[in-house]
């Protein structure tokens, strides 16, 4: 046990270092791609990125939903997408200032902030006498009708171009592809890496399972997303960071819950209703100050990690 515990004290922060390192590899591999194929930052950041860093957890839903384990798919969906928007925006935004939301971005939140809101209303309407709600496999047509929607709208420049910050890149295309693919991979392996080393030292130390469960592993699915976000940030680009997190927030509630609805029936916990909440709460936060003026946008990371502290807080209360 001693033996493990320090090789876990030397894995963690290695483990974080690799990891900050594959995420400038995968971001660099993103931006050489967007330069060469003339991309704009919105869809960089929406559909490169956020696919990129959110596609290890169609294979965890897919797994959970054929396993009949439907509180894990919704809980995992929602509990990202809290993750990435008070966490990924939050700790962004200690590092980069954040301009008025542009409409690009407004409308991805938007469909992010519908799409949330729409599966707490079944949630609701499907609830049972024994707490329990289902989702049925036709609404993952409805879902992945949205997504590829959203893709085509994405693609075909039907959005206000965003400022274009992406700097010009001159690299061989099969290097991009290699830095974007490799460093993908690489941020999921050293993220679970991270976790588990995390885990053990937090069960050392005695910290109770709640509370590990609510803070390490619940942010710990989402550090390709936050480091991602960490990494534009460092090269001051907002938008990068807020494409990224919405096109996330999409891929999850439309793409993902979508994929796993067209395989298995979902049935899960109604109570779950209440992540959906926080999610949708911080989504308001988001807008709220987003849109404000400068003096306000800068207290926006500072109100999202505390919202996320409340949900964390929220956590425990019920595990304990």
């Amino acid at each position: 046990m001693l033996a493990n515990i320090w090789v876990s004290l030397a894995v963690l922060p290695a483990a974080l270092a690799l990891l900050i390192l594959a995420s400038d590899y995968f971001l660099n591999g993103a931006i050489s791609l967007a330069t060469r194929f003339r991309l704009p930052e919105f869809v960089v950041g929406s559909l490169i990125v956020a696919v990129g860093t959110s596609a290890p957890e169609l294979a965890i839903n897919l797994v959970a939903g054929l396993e009949g384990q439907g509180d894990i798919v919704v809980s995992n969906l929602v509990g990202s997408n809290i993750v990435n928007v008070c966490l990924g925006i939050g700790v962004a935004g200690l590092f980069v200032a954040y301009g008025v939301i542009q409409r690009a971005y407004a409308v991805a939140f938007v469909l992010g902030l519908v799409g949330a809101l729409l599966l707490l209303l079944a949630t609701v309407l499907s609830a049972n006498g024994s707490g329990l709600s289902v989702l049925p496999q036709w609404v993952g047509i409805g879902l992945l009708v949205v997504f590829g929607i959203h893709i085509w709208r994405s693609l075909s420049g039907e959005h206000e171009e965003a400022s274009d910050d992406i700097e010009a890149v001159n690299r061989p295309i099969w290097i991009s592809i290699a830095f974007l693919i490799g460093g993908c991979a690489a941020m999921a392996f050293f993220a679970d890496m991270a976790v588990q080393s995390a885990v053990f030292i937090s069960e050392y130390v005695g910290i109770p399972e709640a509370v590990i469960g609510a803070t390490v592993i619940a942010a710990g699915g989402s550090l390709p997303e936050i480091f991602s976000c960490v990494a534009a940030a460092r090269r001051k680009m907002p938008n990068i960071v807020l494409g990224n997190i919405a096109g996330s927030q999409i891929f999850n509630l439309f793409g993902i819950l979508g994929a796993t609805l067209l395989v298995v029936e979902v049935e899960y916990s109604t109570a779950l209703g209440i992540d959906m909440a926080f999610l949708i709460g911080a989504t308001v936060v988001l807008f709220a100050l987003g849109w404000s003026g400068a003096r306000m946008r800068g207290l926006m990371p500072y109100a999202l990690l505390a919202t996320y502290v409340a949900y964390g807080v929220y956590l425990v209360s019920i595990s304990v």
